[in-house]
């Protein structure tokens, strides 16, 4: 359901401290060097998606038409007090001025992932997420109404992660998109860390 994951780092026991301390101990300061650690997964995937599409840097047409995120539960967020896929999908957004939208809804709350194996993954994600119509309807229209973009080609979505375990997550997310979409998408995917 989706094109392509990339990620910045391996999920090593270094990198699990790091993000233990931004996610869950509060040291905020360490968001945008692990967004900036993002920039050259980034720019891998952004060339990937050109190679498939045949677009080159030189086009008038940005690659991404859409920069969006993982939702957490209600639960999780007033736990932590933000997202941070949503704080990472920003920062890369406004790094590329690329346009940010807040296409996905999570239907419910579960348990952490990290804690599951594969197949218990699997079953948690399915219908986990739905589209949200509003900010769906605002990006065919803004993409279609473009006249460089009208004639062309599907609407090409950055799904931003922090950590790409399964895919279980990410393609469950996709799932949700492509079944709310009346045009065709291309999704790929970038996460901070693959384990």
């Amino acid at each position: 359901m989706f094109i392509a994951n990339r990620s910045a780092v391996q999920y090593s026991s270094e990198m699990r401290e790091w993000l233990a301390q931004y996610k869950y101990r509060g040291n905020e300061r360490l968001e945008l060097l692990l967004a900036q650690m993002m920039f050259p997964a980034f720019i891998a995937v952004t060339k990937e998606a050109e190679k498939q599409s045949f677009l080159t840097q030189l086009s008038p047409i940005p690659i991404w038409d859409a920069v969006t995120f993982v939702p957490v539960s209600s639960e999780r967020a007033e736990e932590r007090g933000f997202n941070q896929a949503e704080r990472f999908a920003s920062i890369l957004a406004n790094q590329h001025q690329l346009p940010l939208y807040d296409l996905l809804v999570r239907e419910r709350h579960t348990g952490k992932q990290s804690f599951k194996t594969r197949l218990e993954r699997m079953k948690d994600t399915q219908r986990l997420f739905h589209a949200n119509p509003h900010a769906m309807a605002l990006l065919q229209n803004d993409v279609l109404s473009s006249p460089m973009k009208a004639q062309s080609r599907s609407i090409r979505i950055l799904l931003v992660d922090d950590i790409y375990t399964t895919g279980s997550t990410i393609g469950a997310c996709a799932a949700a998109l492509h079944q709310h979409s009346e045009v065709p998408l291309d999704i790929y995917s970038l996460t901070w860390a693959r384990s």
